[in-house]
């Protein structure tokens, strides 16, 4: 993956996005030209994605217009479409028509019959699809903004990971809480430290794009069997 300061490449003849209805362009506003650049070498690929995290079908569109040049290739999307706890208690969302504008902006896409939309929690959701033994080589995170759904996302999210695949993490900047327990941040971080020995990452303006590897970093048994356990009041450094 080049260094996102490089110059943009775009995806050549992607559809009009004019045609779709989105009362929010978070997607089109902060991170579409990091998608076209970033997903050239994934044109023409066979590509089973999964899109953790729907709202209006910004992205979930996107991928449908651009991703989908191989006949086999396929995108499963899971929301509640219930929105996050940061969306509760606001008229400017609208959540009670979020999946009508959802199926209204997917269903303009030429590619819709690939879609497989899971109305579910990603709790649910995620470890059904490991249950079926799915695989993914293109994982998209923008469920729950909240640290530990986000970790959980990402755990099990890497688990169908194909190596060579690639997670992009949204909202790595984002500091909706006072608190930075609650914020993605904190997750997404944690996951990468615990991950190390398996990923590439590149973090862009508003996002952070992780390709699965093989293991480079081979576990170092402890030699000495007192420094087996972390002494007393040692902090474990994060």
């Amino acid at each position: 993956m080049e260094d996102s300061t490089s110059p943009k490449v775009k995806v050549a003849g992607s559809p009009d996005r004019g045609r779709f209805t989105f009362h929010h362009s978070w997607f089109d506003k902060d991170v579409l030209p990091d998608w076209e650049e970033f997903t050239v070498p994934l044109l023409a690929k066979k590509l089973h994605i999964l899109e953790v995290g729907s709202f209006e079908g910004a992205s979930t569109t996107w991928l449908l217009d651009n991703l989908m040049s191989h006949p086999e290739s396929t995108v499963t999307a899971v929301d509640t479409f219930e929105g996050g706890m940061e969306h509760q208690g606001s008229d400017s969302y609208d959540i009670d028509s979020l999946e009508d504008r959802f199926r209204s902006n997917v269903n303009k896409c030429k590619h819709v019959d690939r879609l497989r939309v899971i109305r579910a929690k990603s709790d649910d959701a995620l470890l059904d699809l490991r249950r079926e033994k799915a695989r993914f080589d293109f994982i998209y995170i923008d469920a729950s903004h909240v640290a530990l759904d986000v970790l959980h996302d990402a755990v099990v999210c890497w688990r169908m990971l194909n190596i060579g695949g690639t997670i992009v993490f949204d909202d790595v900047a984002w500091k909706g809480y006072m608190e930075d327990c609650y914020n993605p941040r904190i997750a997404i971080k944690s996951f990468l430290q615990c991950a190390e020995q398996e990923l590439e990452a590149t973090e862009t303006e508003g996002q952070m794009w992780v390709r699965k590897i093989p293991n480079h970093i081979p576990a170092t048994p402890n030699p000495d069997p007192a420094l087996y356990y972390w002494g007393k009041g040692m902090a474990v450094k994060l």
